[in-house]
């Protein structure tokens, strides 16, 4: 049993380091205010906005726009 539990860690410590995962540690986070904050990761940027809420468990996010050379897309709108 202890055999198999070894040989299943193995198998997910593996499967975690390849790159089927992104890397954060080549990402970077720019707030450019209160409200509004963008995000490069790997040649793809996200522009982050907020929206202020007074129930604490309620998503923050207002939209998510993804900037790419070619275009850019609105990923999350809430519209409010």
């Amino acid at each position: 049993m202890k055999k198999l539990l070894l040989t299943f860690a193995l198998c997910v410590v593996t499967f975690a380091n390849d790159n089927n995962f992104v890397n954060m540690k080549n990402c970077e986070s720019i707030k450019l205010s209160k409200l509004t904050s963008i995000v490069s990761c790997h040649q793809v940027d996200y522009l982050v906005e907020y929206r202020v809420v007074d129930d604490e468990e309620k998503d923050p996010v207002k939209r998510v726009t993804v900037v790419t050379k070619e275009n850019q897309v609105v990923i999350k709108n809430l519209g409010r």
